[in-house]
C-alpha cells in the first residue's frame, strides 16, 4: 500500500511539471500538495487531472479542493436578488423566480464577461426555500424567525411593516390564472385557494424527510454565486452537468463556469464532538459492580480500544448502549447525517444484536435490526431543516455486548 502511495506521487508530481506548461487548474492534496494540470473526469472515486502526456487520478479522501481558476462574480452594489435554497442545502442567486407548474423558472443575474447562464431544472420537490429580497440583511433576519417556527405545512409567506406573516397548508403547483402568476394553495382546513406569486415575499416548503439520500461527493461553487452540494458531475464535450443530492441538475456551458469543487466539505460537526441530551436504562448497582457501563463512549469502543467495525477503524464515532436515547439539538443547521453502523467489534458476543432507529424532528429515517456477525450499513440520511436528531437504541437484554457503533457519524451543512 506504501509503495503504491509512493508511486501515485511521484506520477502526481512528475504530471504537474508537465502540466505547468499550459493553462491549469489546482488541486490542493489532504498531505498539502498543490498539484497542477487540467481537470477531465469527476467520479465517486475521485478526479482525474490529465494534459496531452498524461492522465493521473486523484482518490477523494486525498483531495482537500480543486481550484478551476475562476471567481465568483462581484454584482454591482445595490444589485437586489432572490435566493433558493434546496432540501440539500444548495443555494442559489437569481434576479427572479416563479413556480410554473412543479418547477421554478428562474431569471440569471449577471456573470463574468462572456459567460453562459446555466440551465436549471429546479423541481418544486427539490426545493426548501425561496425567498425575494435575499440582499436585504433584515430581511434575511426576519426570514429565519420564519424558518425557526416553521412546522410539517408549507407557508405562503407575506411582507407587513412589523415583519413577515404567512398562510400555512400546501403548495400544490404554479399556474396562469386571469392573466397572473398564482399558486393553487390548499389551506389547513382542506379548503383551496389561488394566491398571487407577486405578492409572496417568499415560499418555504414541507419536504417529509427520505429515507435514504445520496451522499455528497463535493461541493460546487460557480462564477455566479450558486453552490452546489453534488452528488454526480459529468463533464463532456457540450459542458458540466452538475446533480444535486435533492435531485436538481444545473447544466453549464464549459468548465469555466465552476470556481472549486470543496471536497473538504467544511462546517462539519462529528456527533461525538457534540453534547447531546441523554437518556438510558436505570441499571442496579449489583449489575453495574459486574458490569461498569455508561450511555455512551466517544471516539472509543466497549473495550477502550479504537472503533472498529468489519475489520475497518475508524478514529471518530459513538458506541452506543441498549436502551439509550440521544438526542442531539441541530436548530435547522444541517442538510445531510452520515454513519457507518453495526455492533461494536470490542467484547460483543456472537449472538449480540440491537435495533437503531433515527428519527428526525419525530420522522423516522433509519430503522434496522443489526447482528454481530453480519455487515455493518452504511447511512445517509436527509436533516435539512431538522431541530432535534434522535439516535435510540433498543435491544431485547441490556448487558450482552450488544452495543451499537456509529463510526463517522456526523452532519454536514
Amino acid at each position: 500500500m506504501r509503495l503504491r502511495t509512493l508511486l501515485v506521487v511521484a506520477a502526481l508530481v512528475s504530471f504537474a511539471l508537465l502540466a505547468s506548461r499550459a493553462p491549469a487548474d489546482d488541486v490542493t492534496t489532504t498531505a498539502g500538495k498543490k498539484l497542477t494540470g487540467k481537470l477531465v473526469a469527476v467520479d465517486a472515486q475521485g478526479v482525474t487531472f490529465a494534459t496531452a502526456d498524461a492522465r493521473v487520478p486523484i482518490p477523494g479522501r486525498d483531495i482537500v479542493v480543486v481550484d478551476l481558476g475562476g471567481k465568483v462574480f462581484e454584482q454591482p452594489k445595490g444589485t437586489k436578488y432572490s435566493e433558493i435554497e434546496l432540501t440539500d442545502g444548495s443555494t442559489f442567486r437569481f434576479a427572479k423566480y416563479v413556480l410554473k407548474e412543479k418547477s421554478f423558472e428562474t431569471e440569471q443575474l449577471a456573470g463574468p464577461k462572456g459567460a453562459v447562464a446555466p440551465v436549471y431544472t429546479l423541481p418544486m420537490s427539490a426545493v426548501f426555500s425561496a425567498l425575494k429580497n435575499a440582499d436585504d440583511p433584515k430581511v434575511r433576519e426576519n426570514w429565519k424567525k420564519v424558518i425557526a417556527t416553521r412546522g410539517k405545512r408549507d407557508l405562503y409567506v407575506i411582507a407587513e411593516a412589523a415583519g413577515f406573516n404567512f398562510v400555512q397548508g400546501t403548495i400544490l403547483e404554479g399556474i396562469d390564472s386571469a392573466g397572473s402568476l398564482r399558486l393553487r394553495f390548499e389551506k389547513e382546513g382542506g379548503a383551496k385557494d389561488e394566491l398571487l406569486q407577486s405578492r409572496a415575499a417568499g415560499l418555504v416548503f414541507y419536504q417529509p424527510q427520505p429515507a435514504t439520500i445520496a451522499p455528497t461527493l463535493c461541493r460546487v461553487t460557480d462564477v455566479f454565486g450558486n453552490t452546489l452540494n453534488a452528488t454526480d458531475i459529468a463533464i463532456d464535450a457540450t459542458g458540466v452537468t452538475v446533480k444535486t443530492v435533492a435531485g436538481a441538475t444545473v447544466k453549464y456551458a464549459a468548465p469555466a463556469a465552476l470556481v472549486k469543487l470543496d471536497y473538504a466539505l467544511g462546517n462539519v460537526a462529528y456527533l461525538s464532538d457534540l453534547d447531546p441530551a441523554v437518556q438510558s436504562a436505570d441499571v442496579p448497582m449489583e449489575e453495574k459492580k459486574l458490569n461498569p457501563t455508561v450511555a455512551f463512549l466517544k471516539d472509543r469502543a466497549l473495550s477502550n480500544d479504537a472503533i472498529r467495525l468489519d475489520n475497518a477503524t475508524y478514529p471518530k464515532g459513538l458506541c452506543v448502549a441498549p436502551d439509550t436515547v440521544l438526542t442531539y439539538k441541530l436548530n435547522g443547521d444541517y442538510a445531510q447525517f452520515k454513519a457507518t453502523i453495526g455492533i461494536d467489534e470490542n467484547g460483543a458476543n456472537g449472538t449480540s444484536a440491537a435495533k437503531v432507529i433515527i428519527e428526525a424532528d419525530g420522522q423516522v429515517l433509519f430503522n434496522a435490526v443489526l447482528k454481530r456477525k453480519e455487515k455493518a450499513q452504511g447511512a445517509v440520511l436527509a436533516v435539512k431543516g431538522v431541530k432535534e436528531l434522535k439516535i435510540i437504541v433498543e435491544a431485547d437484554t441490556p448487558f450482552n455486548g450488544n452495543y451499537v457503533t456509529l463510526a463517522e457519524a456526523r452532519v454536514q451543512k
